[in-house]
Protein backbone atom coordinates (compact mmCIF):
# COMPACT_ATOMS: atom_id res chain seq x y z
CA UNK A 1 0.00 0.00 0.00
CA UNK A 2 1.26 2.78 -0.94
CA UNK A 3 -0.33 6.66 -0.84
CA UNK A 4 -0.81 8.47 -4.25
CA UNK A 5 -1.64 11.57 -5.45
CA UNK A 6 -4.37 10.53 -8.40
CA UNK A 7 -5.79 12.60 -11.38
CA UNK A 8 -8.62 11.26 -13.64
CA UNK A 9 -9.12 13.20 -17.05
CA UNK A 10 -11.76 12.79 -19.33
CA UNK A 11 -11.18 11.45 -23.12
CA UNK A 12 -13.21 13.38 -25.81
CA UNK A 13 -13.82 12.15 -29.40
CA UNK A 14 -14.51 14.34 -32.33
CA UNK A 15 -17.76 15.42 -31.82
CA UNK A 16 -16.96 16.05 -28.17
CA UNK A 17 -18.38 12.92 -26.47
CA UNK A 18 -16.47 11.23 -23.73
CA UNK A 19 -15.23 7.75 -24.70
CA UNK A 20 -13.00 7.36 -22.13
CA UNK A 21 -10.80 8.64 -19.64
CA UNK A 22 -7.00 8.77 -18.45
CA UNK A 23 -5.80 8.65 -15.08
CA UNK A 24 -2.31 9.34 -13.92
CA UNK A 25 -1.17 7.91 -9.93
CA UNK A 26 1.98 9.51 -8.73
CA UNK A 27 3.23 8.21 -5.64
CA UNK A 28 3.58 10.55 -2.82
CA UNK A 29 4.60 8.42 -0.04
CA UNK A 30 7.64 10.74 0.75
CA UNK A 31 5.84 13.60 -0.06
CA UNK A 32 3.88 12.61 3.15
CA UNK A 33 6.37 12.05 5.39
CA UNK A 34 8.61 14.76 5.02
CA UNK A 35 5.28 16.68 5.46
CA UNK A 36 4.62 14.63 8.93
CA UNK A 37 8.11 15.36 10.20
CA UNK A 38 7.19 19.10 9.60
CA UNK A 39 3.84 18.98 11.25
CA UNK A 40 6.05 17.10 14.27
CA UNK A 41 8.69 19.54 14.36
CA UNK A 42 6.45 22.28 14.21
CA UNK A 43 4.50 21.01 17.58
CA UNK A 44 7.94 20.12 18.86
CA UNK A 45 9.25 23.76 18.52
CA UNK A 46 5.38 25.27 20.08
CA UNK A 47 6.03 23.03 23.10
CA UNK A 48 9.62 23.67 23.51
CA UNK A 49 8.93 27.67 23.54
CA UNK A 50 6.26 27.12 25.80
CA UNK A 51 7.88 25.38 28.24
CA UNK A 52 10.40 27.45 28.14
CA UNK A 53 8.23 30.60 29.25
CA UNK A 54 6.98 28.56 32.06
CA UNK A 55 10.47 27.47 33.10
CA UNK A 56 11.39 31.41 32.99
CA UNK A 57 8.87 32.13 35.20
CA UNK A 58 9.50 29.45 37.78
CA UNK A 59 13.03 30.09 38.17
CA UNK A 60 12.24 33.77 38.47
CA UNK A 61 10.32 32.41 41.87
CA UNK A 62 13.04 30.30 42.41
CA UNK A 63 15.69 32.76 42.50
CA UNK A 64 13.37 35.08 44.41
CA UNK A 65 12.94 32.45 47.78
CA UNK A 66 16.53 32.63 48.52
CA UNK A 67 17.62 36.07 47.51
CA UNK A 68 18.52 38.81 50.03
CA UNK A 69 18.66 41.65 47.65
CA UNK A 70 17.50 43.06 44.24
CA UNK A 71 21.00 42.86 42.87
CA UNK A 72 21.20 39.13 44.37
CA UNK A 73 17.84 38.20 42.76
CA UNK A 74 18.94 39.25 39.48
CA UNK A 75 22.35 37.67 39.90
CA UNK A 76 20.84 34.56 40.35
CA UNK A 77 18.17 34.73 37.80
CA UNK A 78 20.72 35.51 35.23
CA UNK A 79 23.07 32.57 36.41
CA UNK A 80 19.78 29.93 36.07
CA UNK A 81 18.78 31.61 32.75
CA UNK A 82 22.07 30.88 31.17
CA UNK A 83 22.16 27.27 32.78
CA UNK A 84 19.24 26.76 31.51
CA UNK A 85 20.19 27.68 27.75
CA UNK A 86 23.02 25.78 28.02
CA UNK A 87 20.73 22.71 29.14
CA UNK A 88 18.37 23.84 25.69
CA UNK A 89 21.13 23.89 23.95
CA UNK A 90 22.21 19.81 24.77
CA UNK A 91 18.74 18.96 22.95
CA UNK A 92 19.75 20.57 19.26
CA UNK A 93 22.12 18.29 16.96
CA UNK A 94 25.04 21.06 15.91
CA UNK A 95 24.44 21.08 12.33
CA UNK A 96 23.34 18.53 9.69
CA UNK A 97 24.93 15.48 11.72
CA UNK A 98 26.67 15.35 15.40
CA UNK A 99 30.35 15.05 13.93
CA UNK A 100 31.24 18.65 16.24
CA UNK A 101 29.49 17.42 19.51
CA UNK A 102 32.01 17.19 22.00
CA UNK A 103 32.03 14.10 24.36
CA UNK A 104 29.86 13.87 27.44
CA UNK A 105 28.86 10.95 30.32
CA UNK A 106 25.38 10.40 31.84
CA UNK A 107 26.32 12.56 35.17
CA UNK A 108 27.88 15.39 33.24
CA UNK A 109 24.72 15.36 31.08
CA UNK A 110 22.04 15.22 33.80
CA UNK A 111 24.05 17.61 36.11
CA UNK A 112 24.13 20.15 33.22
CA UNK A 113 20.51 19.88 32.46
CA UNK A 114 19.24 19.90 36.21
CA UNK A 115 21.23 22.93 37.10
CA UNK A 116 18.80 25.46 36.53
CA UNK A 117 16.71 23.98 38.80
CA UNK A 118 18.13 23.25 41.94
CA UNK A 119 19.61 25.54 44.98
CA UNK A 120 23.24 24.89 45.22
CA UNK A 121 22.99 26.37 48.82
CA UNK A 122 19.91 23.32 49.87
CA UNK A 123 20.89 20.86 46.77
CA UNK A 124 17.60 19.35 45.92
CA UNK A 125 18.22 16.79 43.31
CA UNK A 126 20.38 14.06 44.21
CA UNK A 127 22.88 12.34 41.48
CA UNK A 128 24.28 9.02 42.14
CA UNK A 129 25.40 5.75 40.36
CA UNK A 130 27.61 4.54 37.42
CA UNK A 131 29.18 7.03 34.69
CA UNK A 132 29.35 6.45 31.26
CA UNK A 133 30.31 7.83 27.94
CA UNK A 134 27.58 8.81 25.58
CA UNK A 135 27.84 8.85 21.52
CA UNK A 136 27.19 12.31 19.48
CA UNK A 137 24.26 9.80 18.21
CA UNK A 138 22.20 9.39 21.40
CA UNK A 139 23.01 12.52 23.22
CA UNK A 140 20.36 14.56 21.61
CA UNK A 141 17.78 12.19 22.40
CA UNK A 142 18.42 11.39 25.84
CA UNK A 143 19.05 14.96 26.63
CA UNK A 144 15.55 15.88 25.10
CA UNK A 145 14.17 13.01 27.64
CA UNK A 146 16.32 14.20 30.44
CA UNK A 147 15.15 17.62 30.01
CA UNK A 148 11.65 16.95 29.78
CA UNK A 149 11.92 15.06 33.18
CA UNK A 150 13.30 18.11 34.66
CA UNK A 151 10.61 20.68 33.29
CA UNK A 152 7.80 18.55 34.47
CA UNK A 153 9.12 18.11 38.20
CA UNK A 154 9.58 22.22 37.98
CA UNK A 155 6.15 22.52 36.90
CA UNK A 156 4.04 19.79 37.99
CA UNK A 157 6.15 17.12 40.59
CA UNK A 158 8.24 17.81 43.33
CA UNK A 159 10.60 20.88 42.30
CA UNK A 160 7.23 22.73 42.10
CA UNK A 161 7.15 22.35 46.17
CA UNK A 162 9.38 24.27 48.18
CA UNK A 163 10.24 20.69 50.15
CA UNK A 164 10.25 18.71 46.89
CA UNK A 165 13.61 16.62 45.48
CA UNK A 166 14.48 14.63 42.90
CA UNK A 167 16.82 11.34 42.84
CA UNK A 168 18.66 10.14 39.76
CA UNK A 169 20.72 7.19 39.72
CA UNK A 170 22.53 5.28 36.84
CA UNK A 171 22.58 1.63 36.55
CA UNK A 172 23.51 -1.19 34.65
CA UNK A 173 20.82 -3.85 34.53
CA UNK A 174 22.61 -6.90 31.65
CA UNK A 175 23.07 -5.02 28.69
CA UNK A 176 20.91 -2.29 29.22
CA UNK A 177 21.71 1.48 31.37
CA UNK A 178 18.92 2.10 33.35
CA UNK A 179 18.09 5.39 34.50
CA UNK A 180 15.74 5.61 37.68
CA UNK A 181 14.02 9.54 38.25
CA UNK A 182 12.66 9.67 41.88
CA UNK A 183 10.43 12.34 42.85
CA UNK A 184 9.49 13.07 46.67
CA UNK A 185 8.16 15.80 48.59
CA UNK A 186 5.77 17.50 45.97
CA UNK A 187 2.01 17.15 45.40
CA UNK A 188 0.93 13.52 44.71
CA UNK A 189 1.79 12.37 41.14
CA UNK A 190 -1.61 12.13 38.88
CA UNK A 191 -1.97 10.43 35.52
CA UNK A 192 -3.15 13.52 33.01
CA UNK A 193 -6.59 13.12 32.34
CA UNK A 194 -7.79 12.41 28.67
CA UNK A 195 -4.69 11.09 28.11
CA UNK A 196 -0.91 12.18 27.57
CA UNK A 197 0.44 15.21 26.08
CA UNK A 198 2.81 16.17 23.42
CA UNK A 199 5.72 16.58 25.63
CA UNK A 200 4.41 12.51 26.55
CA UNK A 201 4.60 11.90 22.65
CA UNK A 202 7.87 13.26 22.22
CA UNK A 203 9.25 11.17 24.74
CA UNK A 204 7.98 8.21 23.91
CA UNK A 205 9.32 9.11 20.25
CA UNK A 206 12.81 9.50 21.30
CA UNK A 207 13.07 6.49 23.30
CA UNK A 208 11.22 3.91 20.89
CA UNK A 209 12.81 5.13 17.62
CA UNK A 210 15.21 7.25 18.23
CA UNK A 211 17.50 5.10 21.06
CA UNK A 212 15.47 1.66 21.09
CA UNK A 213 14.98 1.68 24.70
CA UNK A 214 11.97 2.05 27.45
CA UNK A 215 10.18 4.14 29.34
CA UNK A 216 7.74 3.23 32.21
CA UNK A 217 5.92 6.10 34.66
CA UNK A 218 4.56 5.30 38.09
CA UNK A 219 2.24 7.41 39.33
CA UNK A 220 2.74 7.28 43.02
CA UNK A 221 1.47 9.28 45.45
CA UNK A 222 4.60 10.90 47.08
CA UNK A 223 5.76 11.30 43.57
CA UNK A 224 6.49 10.40 40.11
CA UNK A 225 8.74 7.61 39.35
CA UNK A 226 10.31 7.01 35.58
CA UNK A 227 12.00 4.10 34.90
CA UNK A 228 14.24 5.12 31.56
CA UNK A 229 15.89 1.38 30.04
CA UNK A 230 18.35 1.84 26.89
CA UNK A 231 20.34 -0.70 25.25
CA UNK A 232 23.92 -0.10 26.02
CA UNK A 233 24.98 -0.22 22.35
CA UNK A 234 22.40 2.22 21.37
CA UNK A 235 23.78 4.90 23.71
CA UNK A 236 27.67 3.87 23.76
CA UNK A 237 27.87 3.37 20.70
Amino acid sequence: MVNISLTISPIRNSRGTIVGASKIARDITELRKARDRQHLLLREMSHRVKNLFAISGSIVGLSARLAKSPRELAESTRARLSALARAHALTFPDGLDDAGRQPTTLQSLIRTIVAPFDEPEHPRIAISGIDRGVSASAVTSLALLLHEFATNAVKYGALSSDKGSVKVVFAEEGDSIVVHWTERGGPPAVAPAGGFGFGDVLSRIAVSDQLGGEIIRDWRPEGLAIRLSVPRSRLEA
